[in-house]
């Protein structure tokens, strides 16, 4: 099986799982955060990132781990344990870059330059979490609770620190939304809000948006520009600030938001992953890197997982 049918496996078992979960009105998406934050390579200490991240979590509280520290088969055995027999993996993807020169183009200028195409080449490995190692001691952080007060300062360094040139943040009127032509967001009053975590949760979903736009991440094509509420390009774009919404809340604090999820809600994204089995992971992975523009932080490449590329049950 190839690189590429391993991820298409992946994608459609994964979505039906979301797809189940949201018949039962649980959205992935939106499940808490461990207190913990994002899943995290144990010997690396970096956290995973995209659908890696949701994925990890989500399986985290489906199994009953104790935390969300994960890590490869050889990484247990480096450490002098192993993996309990019977333990079944999880299967991450790791992205791997290709580079290719194309052709060649003259600037402006009179310079010659390649002209590079980038591709994107999905490969599979298995991570256990550290509930399924025996033979190791294990050195983790305590689990930290943020008071009320420190997730809101958190969530204001947030906004305080979104990159230049920020977009322009305006409130009243009773709907949350952004409008890319005049780089605005508009927010209700948070007075209108169950909580302030509750405003704060709305308020990345718009910035997420705002990432979007042709000076930062350029995310909105002349295609993605004339798709109406209910279209597939809106859909993505929408599940794209949802998700990178919820990464802000793991990120300062915020665990659980309370919202309506309509039976609309819930069957029309039923219908759209359905209708495109690997939206869920292209999604996750705009919405991570969605967040991190905001905050600042560039992608880590954990390239020391690359050798456990098959997956492995003991």
């Amino acid at each position: 099986m190839t690189s590429n049918q391993k991820f298409t496996q992946l994608a459609e078992e994964v979505t039906n799982e979301v797809i189940a979960q949201l018949e039962q009105g649980k959205v992935f998406w939106k499940k808490p955060w461990s207190s913990y934050g994002l899943p995290k390579n144990y010997v690396s200490d970096r956290a995973y990132e995209g659908f890696n991240a949701f994925y990890l979590n989500y399986i985290t509280g489906k199994r009953k781990y104790k935390t969300p520290y994960f890590l490869t088969f050889k990484q247990a055995k480096d450490l002098g344990g192993n993996v309990r027999k019977g333990e079944k993996g999880t299967q991450i993807i790791f992205w791997k870059i290709f580079n290719n020169k194309i052709g060649e183009k003259t600037t402006p200028a009179g310079e010659t330059k390649d002209i590079v195409q980038t591709k994107f080449v999905p490969f599979m490995w298995t991570v256990f979490n550290i509930d399924q190692v025996e033979g190791v001691s294990f050195n983790l952080p305590g689990d930290v609770e943020r008071t009320d007060n420190q997730i809101i300062e958190a969530c204001q360094n947030v906004v305080n620190n979104y990159l230049e040139p920020a977009p322009w943040i305006e409130h009243g009127g009773s709907e949350a939304y952004y409008l890319p032509a005049f780089d605005k967001v508009q927010m209700p009053d948070i007075k209108t809000f169950i909580n302030a975590q509750a405003y704060h949760s709305t308020l990345f979903h718009e910035l997420i948006h705002s990432t979007g736009h042709e000076i930062r991440l350029n995310r909105f094509t002349e295609e993605d520009k004339a798709t109406q509420f209910g279209d597939i390009n809106y859909s993505k774009e929408e599940l794209v600030a949802e998700m990178g919404a919820s990464f802000l809340n793991a990120f300062t604090g915020i665990k659980e938001i309370v919202f309506e999820n309509s039976v609309a809600y819930l069957q029309g994204w039923i219908k759209k992953l359905k209708d495109d089995k690997t939206m869920i992971i292209y999604a996750s992975t705009k919405a991570f890197k969605a967040a991190g523009f905001i905050l600042g932080h560039k992608p880590e490449h954990q390239d020391q997982e690359q050798q456990d590329t098959e997956a492995i049950e003991v």
